[in-house]
């Protein structure tokens, strides 16, 4: 069975769609508690709110080619290496880190 991208991109769309809490994150492979308590709260609307962004403002994402990129005042382009119904790994670089978070969604 031959899937595209682009079925993908509109699945993961869909999906990602709820509040995301970070569980774990790692920078440069290393366990770290950068994102501690951190959330990401994504809207049917393509608009994500977070309380990583400064003022938690709402910024809009998109996502192509398997990659999750939010229009915030860094840039943040993560791969998604797994996205199912509770779970959300993202990987990626970010300016010079290797970055990877995992999360969970809220019920």
């Amino acid at each position: 069975m031959v899937s595209s991208c682009s079925f993908n991109d509109k699945k993961y769309s869909q999906e990602i769609i709820g509040t995301w809490d970070v569980f774990m994150s790692t920078l440069n492979e290393k366990p770290n508690g950068l994102m501690k308590d951190a959330y990401f709260i994504f809207s049917d609307d393509k608009s994500v709110t977070s309380n990583v962004f400064e003022g938690n403002q709402k910024q809009s994402f998109s996502v192509e080619n398997g990659v999750l990129q939010i229009d915030a005042d860094f840039p943040f382009e993560m791969n998604i290496v797994r996205l199912e119904s509770d779970t959300l790994y993202l990987k990626g670089k970010m300016s010079y880190y290797q970055m990877e978070y995992y999360l969970v969604k809220r019920k």
